[in-house]
């Protein structure tokens, strides 16, 4: 099965991949900017948004969607962009299938383990599990129940936006949750390693976000030789959204860098 994805623009393909919870629409922004001079694949991991639902999920089997999806769309050395579960499933795919991307970029995550989330996580996923759609009838519903469980706004908002509504006209998530929850350690609790990517790489952490630390620097040296880390001002976890300006800019010049060195 290929992974649904939606596709903006013409030109030289970008594939950008989302994080946990998440799908391709969280990035329409980033499209409807870069979409004028590349083009941008929204795609969905599997489990979650438009794209096909699995027990089974873990970085090697998404590397083999993100190498189907290139061969079904017959692409050309694109360049990959991922975010937080997105970006360690763009290290993975790079590290497997080297000679594929033309250049990687990673957004606010490292190859090592997130054992710190993940109370958080599977407290979050046990909040879900608890979301009775018979009962909440629309976005509002769903944030009144949330308020008092999740106390961060954007996390609310976060997970109203992912959802839609069914043929019956009942609110659902639009991720697998089952799969999300049963795949969960695999995701966040080990280490990705076994092989290296030599091309370009670039590691864009935030300046109030934990996910990117010092610390992790010799690792990401050592498995993406050809990388460099910025620092995205005023930005947490999400990058993109809270300085969507320095965070273009930094992405455009790394793009920039791609069209003058072939």
């Amino acid at each position: 099965m290929i992974l649904h994805s939606r596709i903006l623009g013409h030109g030289f393909p970008i594939l950008v991949f989302h994080g946990l919870f998440g799908n391709g629409d969280n990035w329409i922004s980033f499209a409807n900017f870069f979409s004028k001079n590349f083009q941008i694949h929204l795609i969905d991991i599997r489990n979650h948004g438009r794209s096909f639902s699995s027990k089974e999920m873990d970085y090697d089997l998404i590397s083999e969607d993100i190498f189907e999806y290139i061969k079904y769309y017959n692409l050309s050395r694109p360049i990959l962009i991922g975010h937080s579960m997105g970006g360690r499933a763009v290290m993975k795919f790079s590290m497997k299938y080297p000679l594929i991307p033309k250049k990687i970029v990673i957004v606010d995550i490292t190859p090592r383990a997130y054992f710190s989330d993940t109370t958080t996580h599977k407290n979050i996923i046990q909040i879900l599990k608890n979301v009775n759609f018979d009962i909440l009838k629309t976005r509002k519903d769903l944030d009144v129940f949330l308020k008092p469980l999740i106390r961060n706004t954007e996390k609310r908002v976060f997970f109203s936006k992912c959802t839609y509504r069914k043929k019956d006209g009942k609110l659902a998530f639009r991720f697998f949750l089952f799969g999300i929850e049963k795949n969960y350690d695999s995701l966040i609790c080990e280490e990705i390693r076994n092989g290296f990517y030599n091309g370009p790489t670039l590691f864009l952490r935030g300046e109030y976000s934990d996910y990117i630390l010092p610390k992790d620097y010799f690792s990401i040296q050592k498995l993406f030789p050809n990388s460099k880390i910025i620092t995205i001002k005023k930005a947490k976890h999400w990058i993109h959204i809270d300085n969507p300006v320095d965070f273009y800019k930094e992405v455009s010049d790394f793009f920039l860098l791609y069209s003058t060195i072939q």
